[in-house]
């Protein structure tokens, strides 16, 4: 298959000035007063046409220098960049648009910059408004709009096009919970019908979910390459070195635009002996989604941060049950817990059906300890089913079985 994105030693360099008078000294007396910055620093990988990538890393890793070269908004310094194809970007939030330009005109404009022709962006011009949902706000100019709006013409114009490759950038953390599953539904459309993906998140979840390889930059370099799972988990291990993203306290996410909600999360009780009977009761609100649409994840974790656990009422195929005005309520049962001594905790979400949108969680909740019976002998995370078997003594048996049949 063909490569839709080839990068060959990209790097990109921005000379930095003590002060802004160095770099008219600097022209004026033909000697160099800066220092180079290497944004980027010999990236190179090819993705496939029709294949997914996300791009993770910390704050200043190079992510956004990234995207930009990739979507031809920034040349390399030095190496090459080569996007087959036609591409579709939606990085920073507003980039591009006219603020004193009505939001018909920016999607006119927008398009045009995409190479649409007349006749075809008039054609193209009301599903872009359709998607974006502005109402009477489309005639009016894009300062007045919220950052949501901003961002609903903007992946609208991006995405409506079908373009061959698609770059997405963080920028759709600010829609809300309706128009973020509409943007990642959209997404998972344009990777069906065979376009290029790349997709960065500090929602590593969606990552996981979305891509089917990720990169890790580093200070402007590429950390690691690979497998999407097997990039995220790294990239995770590596943060929770440094002590980072181990927040104690239970975080709760509310939501107020009328999308699923967790309202409780209950254990059968805060303390355990292996292979006691585990149960977590989940309690929540389906909105004004579809019940088809609404399920539940959850995670068991140790105080180490090790992932012992995840399954989610999607994954098994269990159909939520509404009680009555909407509410959900579901219980997730171990008869016989197998985890040995230790202290855990639960992480509790509420995803979509594709298992790539998520409405709610409560990370690092419901805390709770198990105590190793005396009868669960062993060391480690669980007790696992066993048993030991005498190979000499099974293989003089299978003999005078043998001999008995003759």
């Amino acid at each position: 298959m063909s490569a839709a994105i080839r990068l060959e030693q990209a790097s990109v360099a921005y000379q930095r000035y003590a002060h802004p008078r160095d770099a008219l000294l600097e022209w004026l007396l033909r000697r160099p007063r800066h220092t180079l910055f290497h944004a980027l620093q010999e990236v190179s990988f090819s993705l496939a046409a029709g294949d997914s990538l996300g791009v993770i890393g910390d704050n200043g890793a190079g992510k956004s220098t990234l995207l930009k070269m990739l979507a031809g908004n920034l040349p390399p310094t030095s190496g090459s960049c080569e996007v087959q194809g036609r591409r579709s970007a939606l990085l920073e939030l507003g980039t591009g648009m006219q603020p004193e330009f009505s939001g018909v005109e920016n999607a006119r404009m927008g398009l045009a910059l995409r190479g649409l022709t007349r006749s075809e962006i008039e054609a193209q011009l009301p599903s872009v408004l359709a998607f974006a949902e502005l109402g009477e706000f489309a005639q009016q100019p894009v300062k007045t709009y919220s950052s949501g709006m901003v961002v609903r013409l903007v992946f609208a114009i991006a995405a409506v096009i079908k373009p061959d490759v698609l770059i997405v950038d963080e920028a759709l953390s600010v829609g809300d919970q309706y128009f973020q599953k509409k943007s990642l539904d959209r997404m998972r459309a344009i990777l069906r019908n065979g376009a290029t993906l790349v997709f960065c998140s500090h929602n590593l979840y969606q990552v996981r979910e979305m891509c089917r390889q990720a990169v890790w930059l580093e200070q402007g370099r590429v950390r690691m390459l690979g497998d999407a799972q097997t990039v995220v988990d790294a990239y995770q291990d590596a943060v929770r070195g440094r002590g980072e993203g181990l927040e104690k306290k239970d975080r709760v996410v509310c939501r107020i635009d009328g999308s699923p909600q967790l309202l409780n999360v209950t254990l059968n009780r805060p303390y355990f002996q292996t292979h006691d009977r585990f149960a977590v009761t989940v309690q929540a609100s389906r909105g004004d989604r579809p019940l088809t649409d609404v399920h539940v994840g959850i995670v068991i974790r140790r105080n180490d941060d090790i992932q012992c656990f995840g399954i989610s009422t999607l994954h098994d195929g269990v159909q939520m049950q509404d009680n009555g005005n909407g509410l959900l309520s579901a219980r997730f049962v171990i008869d016989r817990l197998p985890l040995l001594s230790g202290e855990y905790c639960l992480e509790v979400w509420l995803i979509d059906s594709s298992g790539v949108h998520v409405y709610d969680s409560r990370e690092r909740c419901c805390h709770f300890r198990v105590q190793q019976a005396s009868q669960a002998q062993g060391v480690g995370m669980v007790n696992l089913p066993h048993r030991w078997e005498m190979p000499e003594v099974l293989e003089k048996q299978e003999e005078r079985e043998d001999a008995l049949a003759l």
